[in-house]
């Protein structure tokens, strides 16, 4: 691969890629390094075996897997009482988030792993339920069930009424 290919998926993608990584992780920093990572597993495997089929898709899937690895070391390092770092936001940052934004957040962070995978790479990437089970290696009709439960469980979560 080219380094100007490269660098035209990462203009294109990258920005998207680290928001989808913030909504599955909650922390922008490890998003960020998701992605990176994504990026240079892309390299690696485009000079050993050449381009994959969709590049694009295989990037998707590198940042879904890549955030499944942190979120359970962030499990791993809670369970053995190391603390986390605080993150590095301004005040003004903080000031600036919106309620709404935060309530939904907050509901998101407690759907399932699974539930809030196919909810962010349906209505944040907007992606089909065929390209959503590609990403996820799950069935459609897993990601159809699983986005239905995930949207009355939202739903019961913001006191939504129906």
């Amino acid at each position: 691969m080219s380094r100007e290919a490269l660098s035209a998926l990462f203009q294109e993608h990258a920005r998207t890629l680290v928001r989808t990584a913030v909504l599955l992780i909650d922390d922008e920093g490890v998003a960020e390094e998701v992605v990176q990572e994504a990026f240079l597993g892309l390299h690696r495997r485009w000079r050993r075996r050449g381009s994959p089929e969709s590049p694009e898709a295989y990037l998707r899937t590198s940042v879904v897997n890549g955030c499944r690895s942190a979120l359970r070391r962030r499990r791993v390092a809670a369970s053995a009482r190391v603390p986390r770092p605080v993150p590095d936001g301004s005040a003004a940052e903080a000031v600036l988030l919106r309620e709404e934004r935060t309530e939904v957040l907050a509901a998101l962070d407690r759907l399932t792993r699974r539930q809030r995978e196919v909810v962010v790479l349906r209505f944040f990437l907007d992606l089909d339920d065929h390209a959503i089970a590609a990403t996820l290696g799950v069935s459609r009709g897993t990601v159809s069930s699983t986005i239905s439960r995930a949207l009355r469980r939202l739903e019961e979560l913001l006191g939504g009424n129906g």
